[in-house]
């Protein structure tokens, strides 16, 4: 994981609101517990961005919408640790896991948005 330390993220930045950049898109790791059910959920969002000096992220504006917005996991349980180990082998990120791919993951930081008017304008 580039500009991050993977053993904090393991340690549990996975579940505390992390922000990583990994192939054109912005990745948001989130997890709560809820005393009343006595449940963990977590979930990670993602949304096409540009990635500016490995450090920044940039959402794309269109028609008021963040471009590819969209929540692509989320799983409840009563146990921490299986949520973690879940997610570790969950193939979420172009067919392989967390693991398989940490090292491409930039650790990054909201630079805003860019309004774009037409899908096309997506810089690379």
């Amino acid at each position: 994981m580039m500009n991050g330390d993977l053993e904090v993220f393991l340690d549990d930045g996975w579940f505390t609101e992390s922000t990583l950049f990994y192939h054109g898109y912005t990745y948001w790791f989130e997890g709560h517990y809820t005393p009343e059910t006595k449940k963990y959920t977590f979930f990670i969002d993602r949304w096409i961005s540009k990635l500016e000096n490995d450090l920044y992220t940039y959402r794309y504006i269109l028609n008021h919408e963040i471009l590819g917005y969209e929540e692509i996991y989320r799983i409840e349980g009563t146990d921490w640790k299986t949520l973690k180990e879940q997610f570790l082998s969950a193939p979420l990120f172009d067919g392989k896991s967390f693991l398989q791919v940490e090292k491409e993951f930039v650790q990054v930081y909201d630079g805003g948005c860019v309004e774009i008017r037409r899908r096309e304008e997506i810089a690379d």
